[in-house]
């Protein structure tokens, strides 16, 4: 049990940490991304708007610098003669101009080429050049990546402009970062997941104590409580022969059983989930079993005012204990018996794929999944289970007796009204 749920633990922290860092490396990689492309379209739109040229680019004096009185006035004529351009940026640092490498290529309306400007850079011809603008025309975007390089399509006077900025510096130094990160983000995660290993025993300790002490007060409890009711119940046998039956010693006998079939379902699945003794495993015909019990049942569920339709694949072998085999089948039984509505059939199917189903009517209160029921003492109705003398650890016990032949059950709702349990044996 405590190894168990050590690993549970480890599984569901290491992937809560590796969805944590994932998301973390998807986003800051995505925004390194976003931040590429929005630079490049900026500055793709600086040089469309410009006739396919990078703009001029100054930077203007600080206000609070003093200019001296002589230079002002030698140079403010010369000011008023040539007022600033208007076409000018100051969005870009002066070395943006001769950083940047690209070219740009006018078409005119029939989409022919009218002029190619290659003097910003070196790595493409003219034949390259007329390639790249005949694969952006197929494509019919107006703009994105072609390659390394980022295109803008726009409109000009007589034609249309196409501007490609080559970007591969920057897709190199986004993809290094790409790889950085994942290298960093993959060992931050094995050095997580190396410390939750570590401490896992440290988290997990006290949990398991208090389930191993939960486990050994049901256990000797169980073997504590038998003396006393085994007495109670002598005693009432010897009042009966001495003053005869009466309503209370019956009651009391009644009660008796009671505690005594609880304290026995509970001793029962204390000692399965502590495991303290192995058992023994055969090959067994399950299919055999599974019509012997049916019509063992079959009584009983009339006794209800209900049938068991057994529908059962012959000669299905699994491998198991049959003395537990049998109680899991005779606690599905009884319980889709119980708790069926009146009238209605309990379906049981057994198949070649090792896959039991029993399906019954029953008061429900939602759909879906219902693995609930499985748990201790859980009853969707008290009020009904009281009635049938349930509580609610037959099928914790179905539980335990599949977990140990390694198999699976589960409990769903297809609707408000059905009920099916599954158990997929090995």
């Amino acid at each position: 049990m405590s190894e168990k749920l050590r690993l549970r633990f480890i599984a569901i922290a290491s992937f809560s940490v590796f969805i944590v860092l994932f998301s973390f490396l998807v986003s800051i990689n995505a925004w390194n991304y976003s931040n590429m492309k929005e630079n490049a379209d900026k500055i793709l739109s600086a040089i469309s708007e410009n006739n396919g040229v990078f703009p001029k680019v100054h930077r203007d004096k600080p206000k609070n610098e003093p200019i001296p009185k002589e230079k002002s006035e030698i140079e403010e004529p010369t000011r008023a003669k040539n007022p600033p351009i208007s076409g000018r940026r100051t969005d870009f640092s002066p070395e943006d101009p001769f950083a940047t490498r690209y070219f740009s290529v006018t078409l005119n309306g029939d989409m022919a080429q009218t002029s190619i400007n290659l003097n910003y850079i070196a790595a493409i011809t003219i034949e390259e050049a007329t390639e790249m603008v005949n694969s952006v025309v197929e494509k019919g975007s107006e703009k994105g990546f072609l390659g390394s390089y980022r295109y803008r399509i726009s409109e000009v006077d007589g034609g249309t402009l196409i501007v490609f900025l080559d970007c591969t510096k920057d897709l190199f130094f986004m993809n290094n970062f790409l790889f950085n990160s994942l290298y960093v983000g993959g060992a931050g995660f094995l050095a997580v997941c190396l410390l939750i290993i570590i401490f896992s025993k440290t988290a997990v300790r006290p949990v398991v104590e208090s389930y191993e002490k939960q486990k050994t007060f049901i256990t000797n409890a169980g073997h504590e409580l038998k003396t006393p009711l085994s007495i109670i119940d002598a005693n009432t046998e010897v009042i009966e022969m001495e003053n005869g039956e009466s309503q209370w010693t019956q009651s009391i006998k009644r009660q008796v059983e009671r505690l005594t079939r609880l304290t026995n379902q509970l001793t029962t699945l204390a000692k399965m989930e502590e495991g303290q003794a192995p058992i023994s495993m055969e090959n067994l015909n399950f299919s055999n079993i599974v019509t012997e019990v049916c019509d063992e049942m079959e009584a009983f569920a009339q006794g209800q005012g209900k049938t068991i339709q057994a529908l059962v694949n012959p000669d299905v072998m699994v491998m198991g204990n049959e003395d537990q085999l049998r109680q899991l089948i005779y606690i599905l039984l009884d319980n889709g018996v119980k708790h069926a509505k009146e009238g209605s059939p309990i379906e049981v199917n057994w198949n070649s794929n090792g896959k039991l189903t029993v399906k019954n009517k029953a008061y429900l209160e939602q759909t879906g999944n219902m693995n609930i029921l499985l748990e201790r003492f859980y009853r969707t109705d008290a009020s009904r289970s009281r009635q049938t003398g349930g509580y609610g650890l037959g099928l914790s016990i179905a539980k335990a007796i599949v977990e140990q032949h390694k198999g699976k059950i589960s409990a769903m709702a297809s609707s408000e009204d059905t009920l099916e349990i599954t158990v997929t044996l090995k």
